[in-house]
């Protein structure tokens, strides 16, 4: 029995969970339009955050997501992991979200943290950076001969890079030493989440298309990207089902292959009666 999955399953509509009709819309908006990226928050220290638009996906089993489903709901798409993988996506990278101290002991410091404290330095780093850009728009890196070394654009771009690597980076839920010994150690890390996170290489490559104000991006798929879709209910099932043999009449190539291969809708609560 392994315990990865090979389907990355996007949960849809965490927010709308009790609400499966909502989550049909969106779901149909998904299949149609493509997956699209939602905001979300990369805090760091002090109360500083990096944003941006993301697209979350956990490799954990269907059979194990009771835990999973009970914060995200039961209506998923699980999509094949090469997809995600060609389309630019990494597994979320874990952190402690704890900064190192002293200890008043003969180890003077704390060791643990150590990853979290150079996040955060890089995070200052950048947001220096940053604002003497604001301050300065011809602002570069000269050596001592006046010299050019790093031009205004590079810069400019090292933010950008920075910013993409931040947005794979989560906190894993440990939160001090209280709950070292505790069954909510880790809560983010039991997640086993990965991002696709829109770049440049992403649009150029066509598997992400920028809105038209930029605000977010789409990725879009096809039947043989996807393994399965996951439903909360018998009834939520069979409307999925029909939905799916309706767009055999699609005018679009794409979704008439949805409907002439139907995908395999699972409901989830049928998973725990075997």
């Amino acid at each position: 029995m392994s315990a990865i999955s090979e389907n990355l399953i996007h949960f849809l509509a965490r927010n709308d969970k009790d609400s499966p009709n909502r989550q049909f819309n969106i779901f149909k908006a998904i299949i149609e339009n493509g997956l699209r990226t939602s905001r979300v928050q990369i805090k760091f220290s002090e109360g500083s955050s990096v944003f941006n638009q993301i697209i979350c996906f956990t490799d954990i089993p269907l059979r194990e997501c009771n835990e999973h489903t009970s914060i995200y709901g039961k209506f998923g798409i699980g999509f094949k992991k090469s997809y995600v993988k060609n389309a630019g996506g990494n597994p979320a990278r874990y952190f402690l979200d704890y900064m190192p101290g002293q200890t008043g002991t003969e180890s003077i410091v704390e060791s643990r943290g150590g990853l979290y404290f150079n996040l955060c330095e890089q995070y200052k780093f950048m947001n220096r950076l940053d604002e003497c850009l604001r301050n300065n728009p011809d602002f570069a890196l000269f050596d001592h001969e006046g010299n050019i070394v790093v031009t205004n654009e590079q810069l400019k771009d090292q933010i950008a890079s920075f910013i993409f690597a931040f947005s794979f980076d989560k906190e894993m839920g440990d939160l001090g030493p209280a709950r070292d010994e505790t069954s909510e150690i880790d809560l983010y890390y039991k997640e086993r989440e990965w991002r696709l996170v829109p770049s440049k290489l992403a649009e150029i490559s066509g598997a992400a298309i920028l809105s038209p104000d930029n605000q977010f991006a789409y990725y879009k798929f096809h039947r043989k990207d996807v393994n399965m879709v996951v439903v909360p209910n018998e009834e939520m099932r069979a409307t999925v089902l029909n939905y799916f043999l309706s767009l055999k009449t699609s005018n679009e190539p794409r979704l008439q292959n949805f409907g002439e291969n139907v995908l395999p809708v699972i409901n989830y609560d049928d998973l725990q009666k075997w």
